[in-house]
């Protein structure tokens, strides 16, 4: 069977389009550049230039294709161009959706994120909870109003899946997206040396083999028009440093670094972009995420789809292992 993968170098779109291989299916790994160092070569994967701003390059990807993964996305934490991010996530996945009506795919899986749902009160959040806050971080504002849309398509009976990973980490390059790869490689090299405020803040942390897993799942037992949190273990800042110092077995002094400092830290990044153009280090409303937990349950994915969860200090330890070799 022929599939397309949309963000084919991306952290979950090129490691899902390798296991897809892997499993025999004929792979069209749709990617803007087919000389992309992290495109993965294999036999049953075919490199196809395109980009999802195009329809005309999305038809030629889709010829013959029955199933979709769009995967896709901008989710980096800042962009020149604010409007970027609701060209990509919101008409990106537009133009997706229609292609692949047009064309005929059997099945979807769009990739979203947990995001849509913000922070968290008390309780893990579950699919069917209202989000509590509003949406400062475009990248989140974007991913829901993406979700709008497959609602749209499938009322008019298209049939898509969406998945909702959490913070995704593990065996992969440490890209901007990679925000927990980027601080785990920090960490062993003695660059990062700080944890935010008391460090008790919780966040979910998903093991990528296991996102990866839950895609193809969603795929074959996931029920169109459903959402999936495909998650892991609630770790706090204090637990995830810790585990990650002994794992590694790299002891460097870590500071906590009081909320009201980030805050201001952000404020300043935020004004030095505005005045330069150069990239921030940080911004105000992630600043201000850092007061939160964000807690979710991946209960659902279980029961349905039989997603597993892979401890979060086995997680950590392939994902070291793969770090010093690469």
């Amino acid at each position: 069977m022929k599939v397309l993968v949309t963000g084919a170098t991306g952290f979950i779109g090129r490691q899902l389009s390798l296991i897809l291989a892997m499993q025999g299916y004929e792979v069209k790994a749709l990617c803007r550049n087919t000389d992309h160092p992290y495109l993965i070569k294999h036999k049953n994967i075919e490199p196809v230039t395109g980009n999802i701003l195009y329809r005309q390059s999305l038809g030629r990807a889709m010829q013959g294709c029955q199933q979709v993964y769009h995967t896709a996305a901008m989710a980096k934490m800042w962009c020149r161009n604010p409007d970027d991010y609701h060209e990509t996530n919101v008409v990106g996945t537009r133009n997706v959706l229609e292609v692949a009506a047009n064309a005929g795919v059997q099945k979807m899986v769009y990739t979203s994120t947990c995001g849509v749902w913000g922070p968290t009160v008390k309780h893990p959040m579950s699919e069917n909870d209202p989000r509590i806050a509003g949406f400062p971080i475009a990248y989140e504002r974007t991913k829901y109003l993406a979700e709008l849309e497959v609602q749209n398509f499938i009322k008019h009976g298209m049939q898509v899946v969406t998945v909702n990973p959490s913070r995704v980490y593990g065996e992969g390059p440490v890209t901007e997206s990679n925000t927990v790869g980027k601080m785990v490689s920090a960490y062993m090299r003695g660059k990062w040396r700080f944890i935010p405020g008391s460090g008790e803040q919780v966040a979910n942390y998903a093991f990528l083999s296991d996102v990866v897993d839950g895609h193809i799942a969603a795929m074959d037992k996931g029920q169109s028009g459903e959402r999936y949190i495909l998650g892991g273990e609630d770790i706090s800042f204090n637990d995830f440093f810790n585990t990650v110092c002994e794992v590694s077995g790299k002891q460097h002094r870590l500071i906590h670094l009081p909320l009201k400092a980030i805050e201001f830290y952000s404020h300043i990044e935020k004004l030095k972009t505005q005045l330069t153009g150069l990239r921030p280090f940080f911004l105000p409303e992630f600043a201000e995420r850092l007061k939160y937990d964000q807690k979710y349950s991946s209960n659902k994915a279980i029961a349905q789809l039989g997603y597993r969860i892979t401890p979060f200090a086995e997680g950590i330890h392939k994902t070291i292992n793969y770090l010093k070799q690469a």
